[in-house]
């Protein structure tokens, strides 16, 4: 999973028109069968009309950019959230819906809220430390944590952060990468 993990973030950092161009190869090399490249000249506009909970005026031209992206790799077997701004605590713009089944947690709860909501008591503050470091100095990590879903249930999440950068050059967002794993999984 952590070549496909590697693969998804290169992708996701693409320009849409590399995006266009690389999506049929992700799918292919890790054979992701639910993956939709299909929506690639739907608008963002299109695309977002349609989510649930989530009104155009809501997100910035740069955040549907990369919303357009993650709505094609939605059921890739790895959940995919947007977060930011940083100034604003790091709420939820938009998670996949892998992410949604693998949490139990809808979009229209998800949105606005910081990924804290899955912490709980078995959460180790160390690995939440090495995620706020890498918020605090914009630079990717990956950890492995328990986190818990909607209805309470714990799973074993491991989580990547990675900073995007804006059209201005500066850290607007974070794409998080997760996959619930069991300890004896890769």
């Amino acid at each position: 999973m952590a070549a496909l993990r590697d693969a998804l973030i290169e992708t996701m950092l693409l320009e849409e028109k590399q995006f266009r161009r690389q999506l049929p190869d992700l799918v292919e090399t890790h054979q992701l069968r639910n993956v939709d490249s299909d929506t690639a000249d739907e608008s963002p506009t299109d695309i977002l009309q349609s989510l649930d909970a989530l009104t155009s005026g809501s997100v910035t031209p740069f955040e549907r950019k990369t919303i357009r992206k993650m709505v094609r790799l939605g059921m890739a077997p790895l959940g995919l959230t947007l977060t930011g701004p940083a100034y604003q605590d790091n709420p939820v713009r938009y998670a996949t819906q892998t992410f949604q089944e693998m949490t139990g947690y809808s979009l229209a709860t998800l949105r606005g809220e910081n990924l804290r909501l899955l912490q709980g008591p078995a959460t180790n503050p160390d690995a939440i430390a090495t995620l706020q470091e890498g918020i605090d100095i914009w630079e990717r990590r990956t950890v492995e944590l328990w986190n818990y879903r909607a209805d309470g249930t714990r799973f074993r999440n491991r989580v990547t952060i990675v900073p995007l950068t804006g059209p201005d050059g500066s850290i607007t967002n974070w794409l998080g990468v997760q996959k619930a794993i069991d300890t004896a999984e890769d």
